[in-house]
């Protein structure tokens, strides 16, 4: 009798111990990746990228089992816009969550954390902000964007508007760092004048925008041949109502890449078209590869925001992944420890050349941490968006104003 409950006993314990095995070889270890975005406050109708990040991990997940096996667990938290909030949220993701690489949000936390970014913690940040002050793989080693600066952008639109015969520009932006701080640094370099165009002046107005019919009619009595809107899409469309009002042609407005948003056509109708807004990728539903992914993501899933926005974080999110197989591969499949695990990704980010994402953007090469210096032209054409230029390559262009 005691033989038996002994054998049993024994076959009970090497159950448990077979079972809790195999539950550990299930529970591998994740791979922590923050995503810092906005989702309640100002600027929430251009939040989908970070939505179109997270599902690309979700995605990835599901169809691969994680990055070489090793799950993403991904925390998104909400930055509102607001740089205590984003401090917060990236003190918590570097501490408490261990991220080992984080997608970051706005021009005033990006720059706020930037020494943290790069000196203290040493952890690969790509945000959303283009800011300029960012962009430089020296003193910032460790930040990322994808896109011409806000600056490249101003001048993007520059060089369509001298394409279109244009002598004059004016430049409409929001009393923050990213209207203020970009305008002043597109006027210093002084693109214009190698183009032969005349900045006939800059037009302030609040951040928290409700009315801009003032501001339009100075715009107005300048007359510029366009006037470029450095803002994002919600007061963007205040601007658009007002200068509607005023009798100034949206024909006549360019904007930089967060009013390519279907928030301004559906709210404005016909007082939004000709509107130019500055298309750094396609929108959602566009003919190309990565599209391909998407869709078939959301065969089984809500997506939330259908826009390019989104696109923009998908192809966020691939940059990201591919970065971190690298150099997993390079570690022999193995997960370094976290602090040489954020090195290495920033060391195989930087390395990427001519990576193709799926024809969102042209190929991607990170050397510069800007990734891609090219945009194309967008306009709303019977309440949709559409592409009327070629891409432009900011970069090139300076290099053949130069020569000269």
């Amino acid at each position: 009798m005691i033989k038996r409950i002994s054998v049993a006993v024994m076959f009970v314990a090497l159950s448990i111990f077979v079972f809790s095995g195999l539950g550990l070889a299930k529970a591998k270890e994740e791979i922590p990746i923050g995503i810092i975005g906005v989702f309640t406050g100002m600027d929430t109708d251009v939040n989908g990228m970070s939505y179109g990040t997270r599902d690309y991990f979700e995605w990835y997940n599901d169809k691969f089992g994680g990055i070489k096996g090793y799950p993403i667990k991904c925390i998104m938290l909400d930055g509102k816009n607001s740089i205590p909030d984003e401090v917060k949220n990236f003190k918590r993701l570097v501490s408490v969550e261990k991220a080992v690489v984080i997608n970051g949000w706005g021009t005033g936390g990006t720059k706020a954390l930037k020494d943290q970014v790069n000196k203290v913690v040493k952890i690969p940040y790509l945000s959303e902000s283009l800011a300029i002050e960012v962009i430089d793989p020296v003193n910032c080693p460790y930040n990322f964007v994808l896109g011409p600066s806000y600056e490249g952008q101003i001048e993007i639109g520059m060089v369509w508007a001298k394409m279109q015969g244009a002598k004059t520009y004016a430049i409409l932006h929001n009393d923050i760092e990213y209207g203020r701080g970009t305008t002043k640094n597109v006027i210093k370099a002084g693109l214009a004048e190698k183009l032969g165009i005349e900045i006939l002046g800059t037009v302030e107005y609040p951040w928290h925008l409700t009315d801009c019919t003032a501001q339009l009619l100075r715009i107005k009595e300048m007359n510029p041949d366009y006037v470029y809107i450095q803002d994002s899409a919600t007061n963007c469309t205040t601007i658009l109502r007002d200068a509607a009002k005023v009798g100034f042609p949206a024909s006549k407005l360019i904007a930089d890449c967060w009013n390519f948003n279907p928030i301004i056509p559906e709210t404005l109708g016909k007082d939004a078209e000709g509107f130019h807004p500055i298309m750094l990728f396609p929108d959602y539903g566009s003919d190309i590869p990565l599209m391909k992914e998407i869709l078939e993501y959301a065969a089984t899933h809500k997506i939330e925001k259908k826009d390019q926005n989104y696109v923009r974080g998908w192809t966020e999110g691939k940059l990201i992944v591919e970065s971190i197989k690298r150099v997993i591969e390079k570690s022999n499949g193995k997960l370094p420890e976290t602090a040489k695990f954020r090195t290495m990704i920033r060391d195989e980010m930087e390395a990427l050349e001519n990576f193709d994402v799926g024809g969102s953007v042209p190929p991607v090469t990170y050397a510069d941490h800007q990734g891609t210096s090219s945009a194309m032209i967008g306009e709303v054409r019977d309440g949709k968006f559409v592409s009327i230029s070629d891409w432009i390559d900011i970069r090139k262009v300076r290099e053949e104003l130069n020569k000269k």
